[in-house]
C-alpha cells in the first residue's frame, strides 16, 4: 500500500465519521445519515480489496453515539456495500445507477437482518428495511451524482 493510499483511505474514515455523526436524523432504536455517500464514495475511489475497510467510520461513528450493539455489524455490512461499489468500478472504472442502488439494497437488507437477531424478531425486519431502504436509495442518488468528481479525486490520487 502507498502512503497515497493510506491517507486516502484514512481520509474516508474520518469522513464517513463525520458524515455519519453530524446528519442524523434519530428514528426507532437507530438513525438514518448521509454517510453511505462516503462509504459508496471510497468503494469507487480506492478499490477493491480496500473497500472492505469502508466500514470503520461507520462502526466508530456507531459507537459514538452509543449504538455499541451495532458497531461489529455496521463494520461488516459497510464494507460489503463499499465492496459492491468496487467490484462492480473493476471494468470500467464506473458503476451505473442501479450498482448503487444495489448497495443501498444490501445495506438496508443488512440492518433489517440485524435487528431481526437483535430484537429476536422477525417482524422488525419491515420496519428496518422501510427506514433503512430510505437512506440507501438516496445516498446511491448522491454517491452516483459525485461519480465524476470522485473519480477525478481517483486520477489526481492514482490510486
Amino acid at each position: 500500500m502507498k502512503i497515497k493510499q493510506l491517507a486516502l483511505i484514512s481520509v474516508f474514515i474520518a469522513g464517513i465519521t463525520l458524515m455519519t455523526m453530524g446528519f442524523t436524523i434519530t428514528i426507532f432504536q437507530g438513525y438514518i445519515n448521509f454517510g453511505d455517500t462516503l462509504v459508496m464514495g471510497m468503494g469507487l475511489v480506492v478499490g477493491w480489496p480496500f473497500a472492505l475497510l469502508g466500514g470503520i467510520g461507520a462502526a466508530l461513528a456507531d459507537v459514538l453515539l452509543g449504538y455499541g450493539q451495532y458497531a461489529f455489524f455496521t463494520l461488516v455490512i459497510k464494507g460489503i456495500e463499499a465492496s459492491i461499489i468496487a467490484l462492480l468500478a473493476l471494468r470500467k472504472g464506473k458503476v451505473q445507477l442501479w450498482g448503487y442502488l444495489l448497495a443501498g439494497t444490501w445495506m438496508a437488507a443488512g440492518y433489517g437482518l440485524t435487528d431481526v437477531l437483535l430484537a429476536g424478531e422477525w417482524r422488525v425486519f419491515v420496519v428496518s428495511f422501510g427506514y433503512n431502504i430510505l437512506q440507501g436509495l438516496v445516498c446511491g442518488l448522491l454517491a452516483f451524482s459525485i461519480q465524476g468528481l470522485l473519480i477525478r479525486l481517483k486520477k489526481l490520487y492514482s490510486v
